[in-house]
């Protein structure tokens, strides 16, 4: 979320399944709306939204023995995937 929320894009290993995806958009949808219940410093810009894979990469780095999906969902990394948000 931290980098979602300096307007970045985020390179991250991912299993590839629509569930997992599915689960990364609520998760990021929630914690942004959680930020904003809270309050943010008054320097910091917040922004709704949901992160959804952007593209997967042609050119694959390699990937490392027994990388797991960066979301937590337990599956083995599958590809390189951009993460971000439209605005």
């Amino acid at each position: 979320m931290t980098t979602l929320n300096k307007k970045m894009l985020a390179r991250v290993l991912w299993c590839d399944r629509k569930a997992c995806e599915e689960q990364i958009k609520e998760r990021s949808k929630e914690e942004s709306i959680a930020a904003l219940k809270e309050g943010a410093d008054q320097n910091e810009e917040l922004l709704t939204g949901a992160a959804k894979t952007l593209c997967i990469p042609f050119d694959q780095k390699p990937i490392p023995s027994g990388a797991k999906c960066f979301c937590g969902c337990g599956q083995d990394a599958k590809v390189w995937a951009v993460f971000g948000r439209t605005y």
